[in-house]
């Protein structure tokens, strides 16, 4: 588990005992291991136990260039020369306490603990160092006549050895006395340490200066390395067993399936339901004889724009709650005020005459209404529509719920994989508060990058210049734009310095990234669906592939069987994406004006000018009806800042 460990302020010394001499042995290894010899002498004014040697076993270094880099350090071979002790651990030190719970000792006391120190393979990028703190900042007490010899494996430059001692980040070097004879440096402190101040000796070396360090991994390392391929090796084998569709049978079909609208044919072939969905019932409505849809032209600003106006023709007499709650809403959006609660009454009591509304609430509900009147109003029934659509019935009628319920497991790894390869590097670099700063926006900013390349579209289907388009390409485009300003550049700033601090760091993001992406992908194939949801997406793809493929004479049979057979699949033709293909195939096609529609042109009747026209409507109704209103709101080290030290205690 990774901990931070907590500058301790400078405490008071302790009055009942001090430490009166303090001499430091290490003997460095070639494998960066530090064989230590400590020699303390207590004076103890008030009987007391003995002393508590605390030993961090996990430290933060800070480097010359201001970065930091943490170690966990193994410490092994404890022993304590002449007197009862015991090694046990607390909030990553290992303490020694030494003494006889039997008995108290006063006046002066020596002492002799020795111990192997690892602090693994060197965190120095381009360099390798001895940052050591002979005495940490955590003794309580004070300390003087304080010697120390260091043993070097090999030839090092004098030049760069430097110490210094005071308060927590301090970089005086006055009171310290050193020597230099070969690999050996010996030298003294001039004064007293007080309680809280360190002595710290750093000693900068050319890189491979230390040879066959280990390369300490604590569990949370080892989990960032397995973990990412093992939540992957289970989001497949979950996909195996419950996600793996089998392959539809797409017989070729002349009509869409029996008994369900527009909306409904466009949520069961994608699984979900956008804007075009349901503003398609608009012609499929109209088709059906409720309502007129007449073409105007409407001023705005310097320029003419078409316009629409929608003309109720009878009242619904259908069973179809959605269709129902469509058509009124149509007509109430010049009332006074159309709330949400209103809208989602309005399908709770679908079975049931609509309830008239108290006098001088609303406006009488007129018979005709623009489709610039939608504007900012309409979006409450759409919403409304489609939660209705959503429901849990609904989804679970045509997707295995198992299915269903074992993505939010995959979303879960995903989450914990992107923490455990993000807390490391950023908490070895950065303080605690920037943490959050680099989990959560490119958390977020990467997600959304994810979800607009491989994730359901966040625009519905328009039509723009006569084309039909789904809006793809912009989908893609403002998604990446949007996750990469957002998640990107705090990932520029904070988290990428992190990661090029180690080489395992960056290896071990780009590989949790991948596996991510790969979960990603596996969890937007996860929704298996039902027998039934199979076959109705089967069928519906056969209809679309009929759609785009249809040739002339076989549209003109069906022409002829059912003179409004065009009319009756237009809607259709929105919610799957063919509506241009299905329009241009009649442009030769003899047909009879539908008598819901009125345009501006000429008199004639033209097939092809009733798709631009009809196109047109759409765009213009989908914009309309789901738009929203917008809210407002008026040299040398730095003393205490190596490796080791620690402090003590007396007990």
């Amino acid at each position: 588990m990774l901990c931070l460990t907590v500058a301790p302020a400078v405490t008071q010394s302790n009055a009942d005992y001090s430490l009166t001499k303090y001499h430091i042995d290490i003997q460095v290894n070639e494998n960066n291991t530090f064989q230590i010899t400590e020699r303390i002498t207590a004076n103890y004014r008030m009987p007391r136990h003995g002393i508590t040697r605390e030993i961090p076993m996990r430290n933060e270094a800070v480097r010359l260039d201001g970065k930091k880099s943490r170690n966990r350090a193994r410490i092994t071979d404890i022993r304590v020369d002449g007197d009862p002790f015991t090694v046990y651990n607390e909030t990553g030190k290992k303490n020694i306490q030494i003494g006889d719970p039997d008995r108290t000792v006063t006046g002066s006391r020596d002492y002799v603990i020795t111990y192997l120190y690892d602090i693994g393979k060197d965190r120095g990028k381009g360099y390798d160092e001895f940052y050591f703190n002979l005495i940490g900042t955590e003794w309580d007490t004070s300390i003087e006549n304080i010697t120390f010899a260091i043993t070097m494996p090999k030839a090092f430059d004098a030049a760069k050895l430097g110490f210094s001692s005071g308060a927590l980040d301090a970089t005086d070097s006055d009171r310290i006395d050193w020597q230099v004879a070969g690999t050996w440096i010996t030298g003294s402190y001039d004064g007293v340490l007080h309680a809280g101040e360190a002595l710290t000796v750093r000693l900068e070396l050319p890189e491979g200066y230390f040879v066959g360090a280990e390369n300490h991994q604590d569990v949370m390392q080892q989990m960032t390395h397995l973990l990412p391929f093992l939540f992957m090796l289970i989001t497949f084998l979950i996909w195996l067993k419950y996600g793996k569709q089998e392959r539809p049978v797409e017989p070729v079909e002349y009509y869409p399936p029996k008994g369900y609208n527009s909306a409904e044919t466009g949520f069961l072939y994608k699984g979900y339901v956008d804007t075009q969905d349901v503003t398609s019932l608009l012609i499929y409505l109209a088709g059906k004889g409720y309502i007129n849809i007449t073409e105007t032209e409407e001023k705005q600003m310097f320029k003419t724009v078409p316009g629409y106006i929608i003309t109720k023709r009878r009242e619904y007499d259908g069973t179809n709650p959605n269709e129902r709650l469509f058509l009124e809403g149509l007509f109430q959006c010049k009332s006074k005020s159309v709330s949400l609660m209103d809208v989602l009454a309005k399908i709770k009591n679908s079975e049931t005459p609509p309830i008239e509304p108290a006098e001088n609430d609303m406006l009488p509900t007129p018979d005709e209404v623009r489709l610039s009147d939608l504007a900012n109003k309409f979006y409450l029934t759409l919403n409304a529509i489609a939660a209705n659509m959503k429901v849990k019935e609904n989804i679970e009628t045509i997707f295995n719920k198992n299915s269903i319920r074992k993505n939010y497991y995959v979303y879960l790894m995903c989450i914990v994989t992107f923490i455990l390869i993000t807390i490391r590097p950023v908490l070895e670099y950065h303080d605690l508060q920037i943490l959050i700063f680099a989990l959560l926006f490119p958390g977020i900013g990467f997600s959304i990058c994810f979800l607009s390349v491989i994730g359901t579209p966040a625009f519905s289907s328009v039509t723009i210049n006569g084309q039909s388009t789904t809006n793809v390409v912009p989908r893609i485009v403002f998604g990446l734009l949007f996750g990469l300003l957002f998640g990107g550049v705090p990932f520029l700033f904070i988290v990428l310095p992190a990661l090029l601090a180690e080489t395992s760091y960056w290896i071990n993001y780009l590989n949790g990234m991948i596996c991510i992406a790969g979960m990603l992908i596996l969890s937007r194939y996860m929704k298996k669906r039902t027998p039934i949801g199979n076959e109705l997406l089967g069928r519906i793809r056969g209809f679309k592939h009929f759609l785009e493929v249809a040739e002339k004479h076989r549209l003109e049979t069906l022409v002829m069987q059912k003179p409004d057979y065009f009319y009756h699949i237009l809607p259709y033709t929105y919610v799957l994406g063919v509506s241009d293909k299905w329009i241009k195939k009649f442009e030769n096609i003899a047909l009879q004006p539908p008598d819901w529609f009125t345009g501006t042109g000429s008199h004639r009747f033209h097939a092809a000018q009733f798709g631009r026209s009809i196109n047109t409507a759409m765009n213009t109704a989908s914009k309309s009806m789901s738009s929203s209103p917008s809210s407002s709101r008026s040299g040398g080290g730095s003393s205490g800042r190596g490796s080791g030290g620690g402090g003590g205690r007396s007990w």
